[in-house]
């Protein structure tokens, strides 16, 4: 199935004074990356973060949050009476030197560094939470994987739509480079008779038919719709895939703007020239959006 590379999960676990919260949020990028944001305490369980994640997601730029909170009375966190005291203290005599009075409000006291200690979390219990955050990490990565098959069907769709709208005007450019090379025939039949009729010099069939063919050669365009027309059917069949197929699809999508290009650089036709504009507006957008796929 497609999957977009972007997306968001959550994932929540609670007991015993302690709650954890992960959050992975991955977007576009053209390799895999993650970025942990940890609190210390899990700085062990870095490396199965990382395999737990790499096993679900293949390409993008992946941002994994884990936050450690603690409730209740474990949130209450003590107060450091040394260094309190050390603060006031300091402050006093700072205002007897400078002959002020300096006002001591408890807010501010408990905002500077070292008066309210963190609640330790025991190593043992860290094991036991790391395990916990282990399958929380899952759980919000069940979350991600089902908004990012959500945006890729979305972005599948929305490419087949593509992908149908390049084959037609491939079909209408096919058309109507048969007929332009029609029109070039009796064109230059009739200049080259309106410009030798007061002259004695006679140009053949024969002649005629092999600028003709020359012309005809120049300017075909059969090679890179048929090119082309195999690229989408790659792309279409690379869409149906349950595999990361992202990478795949930016070749392809590259090679249709190639034959695309290599045809208007062929076609001189002006109703033609406006046809293959259309091919090109519609092979920038499968370009644009194939970006995001996985």
């Amino acid at each position: 199935m497609t999957r977009s590379m972007t997306g968001y999960g959550q994932g929540r676990w609670e007991a015993n004074g302690c709650a954890l919260l992960v959050e992975v949020r991955s977007v576009n990028g053209r390799f895999f990356k993650l970025v942990t944001h940890l609190p210390n305490e899990f700085g062990p369980a870095e490396r199965e973060f990382d395999r737990q994640i790499r096993q679900r997601v293949k390409r993008g730029t992946v941002d994994l949050y884990v936050k450690l909170e603690l409730s209740g009375a474990r949130a209450a966190r003590p107060v450091n009476r040394d260094a309190l005291a050390s603060y006031v203290r300091q402050l006093r005599e700072a205002g007897d030197e400078l002959g002020v009075e300096i006002g001591i409000g408890g807010a501010a006291l408990a905002a500077l560094p070292g008066v309210l200690e963190a609640e330790e979390v025991s190593d043992d219990e860290v094991e036991g939470l790391c395990e916990k955050a282990g399958s929380t990490v899952e759980a919000a990565l069940d979350e991600l994987d089902r908004m990012r098959l959500a945006e890729g069907a979305n972005l599948r769709e929305e490419l087949l739509a593509h992908c149908a709208a390049v084959e037609a005007l491939a079909a209408t450019v096919e058309a109507g480079h048969a007929d332009t090379q029609s029109r070039y025939a009796e064109r230059l039949t009739e200049r080259v008779n309106r410009l030798l009729q007061s002259t004695d010099i006679v140009v053949t069939p024969q002649d005629l038919a092999r600028e003709i063919a020359i012309y005809a050669e120049r300017s075909s365009v059969a090679e890179e719709i048929a090119r082309l027309r195999s690229h989408v059917q790659q792309f279409q069949a690379a869409l149906d895939k349950d595999e990361p197929v992202g990478r795949r699809l930016e070749f392809l999508a590259q090679e249709m703007h190639r034959e695309v290009n290599t045809m208007g650089s062929k076609v001189a036709d002006v109703g033609l020239s406006e046809q293959i504009v259309n091919l090109h507006g519609e092979v920038d957008k499968i370009r644009e959006q194939v970006a995001n796929i996985e």
